[in-house]
């Protein structure tokens, strides 16, 4: 797996409330440059994490839902959804003890490779793309208000940006008072050559249309400046979130 990433705190928040995990190796501050992801074995996770709660709570949210997965040994979909859970029965217990980090909790959206094969898996709004083709397809759903109102026929699908009062989540890892399960959704994926995917923070879904960020991912080659581009197109959109954007061309050993 070879690919690019970038996390970046955006034009108007004072603190970065993201994290971004490339195996063994996560970061949480804002770089400038793209930085080169190359992983030549398996098992290994690539995910990021976008924080809620406030400044504190949700950057150290994010941080502990990397640093969880940094330490998962055999990967697979069932160890991954078991951390997650343990992650989320532990951040609202946090929470509740902590005032500061009161209502901590965090999104996550990645892929993973292991013995049983390649996977994506999410919670809440952070998403996972698939390029195919001339094609980008979301292959996550947006755990959502909008989304809940989409699939019950009271909101239409438009490529345009969540309207501000859709971008409640109906889940995330942590962010209750009280302990609450969640469901962590996992989708195996099949490839039979090199395959290109885009993980991102809804700091560039919110910025940029999905056929803005389709044209740019078919404008580039090199993943390095797909990811320069994403996140000068999300910041000229006015960068109004944490940008974490994570491009990876993937292919069987």
């Amino acid at each position: 797996m070879r690919g690019s990433s970038i996390c970046h705190t955006g034009k108007v928040r004072r603190v970065n409330e993201d994290a971004f995990l490339a195996g063994s190796v996560f970061s949480s501050g804002s770089a400038e440059v793209p930085a080169t992801i190359e992983i030549a074995a398996t098992p290994w996770i690539v995910a990021v994490s976008d924080g809620i709660g406030g400044h504190r709570a949700g950057a150290e949210a994010s941080r502990e839902v990397v640093a969880a997965l940094a330490g998962c040994k055999r990967v697979t979909p069932n160890s991954v959804s078991e951390i997650l859970h343990r992650l989320n029965r532990h951040l609202c217990e946090r929470g509740k003890k902590e005032r500061d980090c009161a209502a901590m909790g965090a999104t996550v959206a990645g892929l993973g490779c292991g013995g049983r094969g390649l996977f994506a898996f999410h919670v809440g709004d952070s998403r996972v793309y698939r390029q195919d083709g001339d094609g980008l397809v979301q292959i996550t759903r947006d755990d959502s208000e909008a989304e809940d109102l989409i699939d019950l026929g009271l909101l239409e699908r438009t490529e345009g940006k969540r309207p501000g009062f859709l971008h409640a989540l109906t889940q995330a890892i942590g962010g209750r008072e009280e302990v609450e399960e969640i469901q962590v959704h996992v989708q195996p994926l099949r490839i039979t050559g090199r395959t290109r995917f885009l993980v991102c923070s809804d700091g560039l879904t919110d910025m940029l249309h999905a056929p803005e960020i389709r044209a740019i991912m078919l404008a580039e080659r090199d993943a390095a400046a797909v990811v320069a581009a994403l996140s000068a197109g999300a910041m000229a959109a006015g960068g109004m979130d944490n940008i974490t954007i994570a491009v990876m061309d993937v292919e069987p050993a």
